[in-house]
């Protein structure tokens, strides 16, 4: 209970104070080097930022997070400002060369999406490193996407492509990923999908070297039961429909896992709805 009374006091007056003292660098791994932010103290809380993405959509979690947490987020190889050779990879192996160099033994880790899926990962990979797991409209390593939306968004996504014009794959993606498969791009804040867009920009590496990306061998999708750490799976009500099955599947096969349904959002429940999702993360992590 000795954490309730900050997050409380968090939740009523904000994130009000001085400016943050904001670390920044990059650490080397192999093929890569990975950008990285880092401010608080306190016990590590990592974010990983979803696919095509970077770590600047945890901006209205980074202030608030680091008043309590030693926050760090980064961006994923090929992603933001994080550079990558030709080279096979997997994200939840760098991930633990990034919390090496940073000399964390353990810490929260919070993925959206492909974040989701890494930090899935990584736990399975390296459960003495993880001290509690948050899980945003996750991938899933192993999981086959086969719903009637997924099969709509890839056909757009691939005619997309053969136009030559990325601008035309971005909205594309931010179609589905941002608005969602229920909403015109017209019912979305339309600075929050300009942010999107704006990280979207910058994703071509990743593009190229999507094929290069190794996950976890055996799947988490096959592994769930082995996950014992504290888990909380956070979705928006109007996600894809297969996003909403994942959350489902972790919910039922991850011992002890907690579900939280976000009404009237999408996949970016934390660009939307950053105060309500802020408060969620902080009362669960309060809790351990």
């Amino acid at each position: 209970m000795r954490r309730v009374l900050p997050v409380v006091l968090l939740l009523t007056l904000g994130c009000s104070g001085g400016p943050l003292d904001v670390k920044s660098g990059y650490v080397d791994v192999e093929g890569a080097q990975l950008y990285y932010e880092e401010a608080g103290q306190g016990t590590p809380l990592v974010m990983i930022h979803g696919g095509f993405l970077d770590r600047r959509m945890w901006d209205d979690q980074f202030q608030a997070f680091a008043r309590w947490y030693r926050a760090i987020r980064y961006d994923v190889r090929a992603h933001g400002l994080s550079q990558s050779d030709s080279v096979a990879f997997a994200d939840h192996e760098d991930l633990l060369r990034l919390m090496d160099a940073l000399h964390v033994p353990s810490a929260a880790i919070i993925g959206l999406s492909m974040g989701g899926g890494i930090a899935t990962d990584f736990t399975l990979a390296y459960p003495e490193r993880v001290s509690a797991l948050v899980l945003v409209g996750p991938g899933l390593s192993g999981y086959s996407f086969g719903s009637e939306e997924l099969a709509s968004y890839m056909e757009q996504l691939t005619a997309a492509f053969e136009t030559g014009d990325f601008s035309a794959v971005t909205e594309v993606f931010a179609r589905w990923w941002c608005d969602g498969p229920h909403r015109a791009p017209s019912q979305v804040d339309p600075a929050i999908r300009q942010k999107v867009l704006d990280m979207l920009a910058g994703s071509g590496q990743r593009w190229r070297y999507y094929d290069l990306a190794r996950p976890l061998e055996p799947p988490a999708f096959e592994r769930l039961s082995d996950i014992n750490v504290p888990t909380l799976a956070v979705v928006g009500s109007i996600d894809v429909s297969d996003i909403l099955e994942i959350v489902d599947i972790i919910a039922e096969r991850v011992p002890g896992a907690r579900k939280v349904v976000v009404p009237d959002v999408a996949h970016m429940v934390n660009l939307e709805k950053p105060e309500e999702f802020n408060r969620i993360v902080l009362e669960f992590l309060s809790r351990l």
